[in-house]
């Protein structure tokens, strides 16, 4: 991914961070549509799951890798938008924040066009110090066309986790599936959530890079009180993305 995206210098003067990616070349020249297959077909089951269901059926990997991945993708127009701004957004916290990803919503969809409630992303990020982990929660939002309230509408789904008195039902579910599925990460997801007050909260702003406007942020600004909790907006421009999201998917079929 870094061999396509470029991490640049954030705007400054709002009551919130911001961190810009912009391409360094055309997503084709690069080979962006392969990177993003594979982390779609990630997101949606991993080589290493298919295998082992296969190997309980007595199937090939192939064809179970088709069921769980291929034919799991969503083919409404809308949902692919929604997924592949998810799972470019977790990528980006990935290798260029470093974090680990512990949740992508899209990967419990109950069939491919209906997605779960809850927050699109889980991640853990170290507390600088070496002071353990901490809990981020992130919700992305994808636009061809202008559309400043997207950001607003992001930032409300952030302060309803933010207000909660309890653990948000996502962040549960991730921990009931750890406990068994993955010891070692349940144990950091725990940890880290103890400290619940010191969450922090992203929001991940995927645009057409003609769409996309600085006045976004100035919106998002009148809506934030950054008294309430800290957030960055992480804003990812591409151009041509929807060729880009309808070549990525073409790649993993």
């Amino acid at each position: 991914m870094k061999g396509w995206l470029a991490q640049q210098s954030g705007a400054s003067g709002h009551g919130f961070g911001t961190e810009v990616y912009a391409e360094k070349k055309g997503w084709a020249a690069a080979g962006a549509p392969k990177i993003m297959a594979r982390l779609l077909a990630a997101s949606t089951a991993d080589d290493e799951t298919a295998g082992a269901i296969a190997k309980e059926l007595g199937w090939s990997k192939k064809r179970v890798r088709n069921s769980l991945v291929t034919k799991r993708q969503p083919d409404d127009e809308g949902q692919r938008m929604g997924k592949f701004g998810e799972v470019l957004h977790a990528g980006i916290l990935e290798e260029f924040q470093g974090m680990a990803v512990v949740t992508r919503r899209y990967k419990y969809n109950p069939t491919p066009n209906a997605a779960v409630h809850g927050v699109d992303l889980i991640a853990l990020a170290a507390i600088e110090g070496g002071q353990g982990e901490r809990i981020v929660y992130a919700e992305t939002k994808l636009r061809t066309v202008r559309d400043g309230g997207a950001l607003i509408k992001a930032r409300a789904g952030l302060a309803k986790i933010n207000g909660s008195r309890v653990l948000p039902p996502s962040l549960v579910a991730e921990m009931i599936r750890l406990r068994t599925g993955d010891p070692d990460m349940f144990r950091r997801l725990v940890s880290a959530a103890r400290r619940q007050k010191e969450s922090r909260y992203r929001i991940g702003a995927v645009f057409e890079e003609s769409a996309w406007s600085d006045s976004h942020l100035d919106g998002l600004d009148r809506a934030h009180d950054p008294g309430e909790f800290d957030m960055t907006v992480d804003i990812v421009k591409i151009g041509s993305l929807r060729g880009l999201v309808l070549e990525s998917y073409r790649t993993v079929a």
